[in-house]
């Protein structure tokens, strides 16, 4: 007993020193157009010794090329040069094609520009004014289509390893399962949200009532209302072991299950694993991330190796899910 209370303590330690440590990183301030120029200085190969050619890619490069993302930013003129250029300068390298959706073109963003007010209470028309100009001029050329707010820190990586278990022709969408407002239930905005291409073109050949008036400001809940209209699936995200993939706050927030009280009644599985052990280890998302905490999130996953193991590849997609996530089609 001694000894178990022992490892627990110690396992408690373990956490609260990783917990200490993003509380106290996201806490910094950052010079936001320096970090950005000085991450991608740092972060390009030097020679043919720097340490990232050591890395082994082949499979993320066939899955780069197999699965066409485009990524959809949501952010406002004000936040182009504190947010959206991070995100350009991290995770955002990795889309097929990114664009940020916004009310005013900028020179030094790739840009979707949308004619819609800036607000919370206008996301919903923000939103679905996105998707129809994705379904008039992009459709076609992608196979998924990823929407994400300027504060949402991405794993492409692992969003293709999902995604590859996955029929982009199947009229299904992703992201973490809320369950109120709506039948199926909505994935949350915050966390980010997957469409496959049928879904999309579903979405672009609505007819004139379909998906038309707004019964809340919230995006996700009228796109998810919208969707269950259209009967697009909204899909299973959990992985192999039952763990959350997509993820509405940050990773402090979930590591240490220091989570609002609105949490667990929202979320579908809210009956899984909790804390370090409820995360997939090929989590997606994560939400609230500030502009250095994207760095932090670089470093953490695509600098940082502990010498001597080498982590093998894990087959978490659950095989069941292909066709369960398909039950509209």
């Amino acid at each position: 007993m001694l000894l178990l209370a022992g490892g627990n303590a110690c396992l408690n330690f373990l956490v609260g020193f990783v917990v200490g440590i993003f509380l106290s990183i996201f806490s910094f301030h950052f010079d936001s157009t320096l970090g950005a120029m000085n991450w991608r200085q740092s972060s390009a190969p030097k020679n043919e010794n720097d340490t990232q050619n050591k890395d082994e890619r082949s499979v993320a490069d066939r899955l780069f090329h197999d699965i066409r993302i485009l990524c959809l930013v949501m952010t406002l003129p004000e936040n182009h040069q504190t947010k959206a250029v991070h995100v350009s300068a991290t995770w955002g390298r990795r889309c097929t094609k990114l664009l940020f959706v916004t009310r005013r073109n900028d020179s030094s963003l790739p840009t979707l520009v949308v004619d819609v007010r800036d607000g919370r209470e206008y996301l919903p028309q923000k939103t679905y004014a996105t998707f129809n100009k994705v379904f008039a001029d992009y459709l076609e050329d992608f196979d998924w289509f990823m929407k994400a707010d300027d504060d949402t820190y991405v794993i492409m990586e692992n969003l293709r390893y999902f995604l590859s278990g996955q029929d982009r022709d199947a009229p299904v969408y992703f992201g973490q399962h809320f369950l109120p407002f709506v039948g199926q239930g909505y994935t949350s905005g915050g966390a980010g949200y997957v469409a496959s291409r049928e879904s999309v073109r579903r979405f672009g050949r609505r007819n004139n009532v379909t998906c038309r008036e707004f019964k809340t400001q919230f995006e996700d809940v009228e796109y998810g209302r919208c969707m269950e209209s259209l009967k697009v699936s909204l899909g299973d995200s959990i992985d192999a072991l039952g763990r959350t993939r997509f993820h509405c706050l940050n990773p402090h927030a979930h590591i240490s299950d220091s989570l609002p009280s609105w949490y667990y009644p929202y979320v579908k599985h809210k009956q899984g694993k909790k804390g370090l052990e409820g995360l997939s280890d090929y989590a997606i998302s994560f939400h609230y991330i500030d502009s250095y905490g994207m760095y932090v999130m670089e470093y953490m996953l695509y600098r940082l190796n502990t010498y001597g193991i080498r982590r093998g590849l894990q087959n978490l997609n659950n095989n069941y899910t292909k066709a369960k996530n398909a039950k509209f089609s």
